[in-house]
């Protein structure tokens, strides 16, 4: 097939319209949808059996498809902003998900960009990675060489704003495009005169979704408490580490003087303790930055869930309805269900590692605080004692000693403030119902297998 030539013409993918395909491990389109077709103004047959790049645009870097490959061979999800190109030459946006089949496979859902900033943030740092192959390309590398520092110079950007890695990214999109996307759509077209197994496979389709809904509100519940427990861990950091009480300001004090000599011991005490608690307060941020890492996990999954269940409901209404090709929307409701199966046991498992975590900065916590009781008690009994503000404490001391008195109401504050959401965030169940989520999918597999095509 001649290569299509760029003509700067686009057209918009509806907010209601959902592409779907499924490709081989080699990445050769097995299945695509009516919505696919249409937009990408090939025939079916045109893309049956073709690569799937056969779309791909030339303004996209190389190194976006390298993250989405290295994603997919760890067997889990991937999700970016993309540019294709249609057989026309015209060019459309979409924001794509591919996921792993078990047959060694892949099915992708794609949809509209409705979140600008994120789009608009991908899109400049693909103009970036776009510009550094190019350049590498002139100076004789080979494509597989240009991705990789194109893929290097993605990593680059998105740590300028302030994100760890790609999956960082991917997992903060999907939630953001799946729920600005429903709130723009019409909604799920509703059948009620439907009859038999196609009745049932969007009755139950329907009830997975509701149950999603239900598990995603939970997600944003534990987004927020994340949030509170990350900034009261870096508070807490911060607090032990004021540079007003450091080891060298401790040990520069006149312990000769006798009203120094008392605020002297404590603060040593304080120093000792400090040694002590820090390291298992970095164990605390560590398990609390993982504990986020989980969350944001999971809420990639609920959405790519909905996402998968929103196709199936559409599917299994072509079929009510009687419109496109039916053997293909049969034939790919498996390959959904599939999914949907499968993203649900990541799900129980991320719930488990969730409540581990949960457990495990509940005592980081609890530790804490009970190695600090003592020198704060003490801390605090200089703070309230007339030594304190003895207006004839020479400078030093003074400073100290209020330094000290801030410390330990700040101490205080924050471990109450990790104790509280700590507790919160054990207490939120992550996935519950999942026995009837499971019923669900259950009855949509068997409604399913009965009108599959023979």
């Amino acid at each position: 097939m001649p290569a299509v030539k760029v003509t700067g013409a686009t057209h918009e993918v509806g907010v209601d319209q959902l592409f779907f395909s499924t490709t081989d491990a080699r990445g050769v389109i097995r299945h695509s949808n009516n919505v696919f077709i249409e937009l990408s103004r090939y025939r079916r047959d045109e893309l049956s059996g073709a690569p799937h790049n056969i779309i791909r645009h030339p303004e996209m870097p190389g190194g976006a498809f390298k993250a989405m490959w290295d994603t997919l061979q760890t067997g889990s999800p991937f999700a970016a902003y993309v540019r294709n190109l249609a057989a026309d030459g015209s060019e459309y946006d979409v924001f794509a998900t591919v996921t792993p089949l078990a047959d060694g496979g892949y099915l992708s859902v794609r949809t509209r960009p409705v979140c600008t900033d994120l789009f608009s943030t991908a899109c400049g740092i693909y103009r970036d990675a776009r510009a550094v192959e190019d350049s590498a390309l002139a100076r004789g590398r080979n494509r597989r060489e240009a991705s990789q520092e194109g893929l290097g110079r993605i990593a680059e950007m998105l740590a300028q704003a302030g994100l760890s890695s790609y999956e960082e990214f991917q997992n903060a999109a999907l939630p953001a495009e799946v729920a600005r996307r429903e709130e723009l759509s019409e909604g799920l077209p509703q059948r009620p005169g439907a009859t038999g197994e196609l009745r049932s496979m969007l009755e139950a389709v329907t009830a997975i979704i509701a149950e999603l809904d239900s598990w995603m509100a939970r997600q944003e519940e534990l987004a927020a408490l994340s949030a509170s427990l990350k900034a009261a861990g870096r508070g807490l950091t911060e607090t032990l580490q004021d540079p007003r009480l450091s080891a060298e300001r401790i040990a520069a004090l006149d312990r000769s003087d006798p009203r120094v000599a008392p605020l002297a011991e404590l603060l040593d005490l304080w120093g000792q303790m400090q040694g002590i608690v820090s390291p298992l307060v970095s164990r605390l941020v560590d398990v609390l930055a993982q504990l986020d890492a989980n969350s944001s996990r999971t809420r990639f999954r609920i959405a790519l869930a909905r996402l998968h269940a929103t196709i199936t409901a559409l599917f299994t209404v072509e079929l009510i309805d009687g419109v496109g090709d039916r053997q293909y929307s049969a034939e790919a409701i498996p390959d959904l269900i599939e999914t949907l199966t499968q993203g649900l046991g990541e799900m129980e498992r991320q719930a488990q590692a969730h409540r581990a975590l949960a457990d495990q900065a509940l005592s980081c916590i609890g530790e804490a605080s009970r190695m600090m009781t003592i020198p704060r008690q003490l801390l605090m009994l200089w703070t309230g004692s007339p030594s304190a503000g003895d207006p004839a404490l020479p400078g030093a001391a003074a400073e100290l000693s209020c330094a000290a008195s801030g410390v330990v109401e700040s101490v205080g504050q924050r471990l109450a403030e990790l104790d509280e959401a700590a507790a919160r965030c054990s207490a939120v169940e992550v996935v519950t119902g999942a026995s009837r989520m499971r019923e669900h999918l259950e009855r949509l597999t068997a409604a399913a297998g009965a009108i599959a095509p023979q």
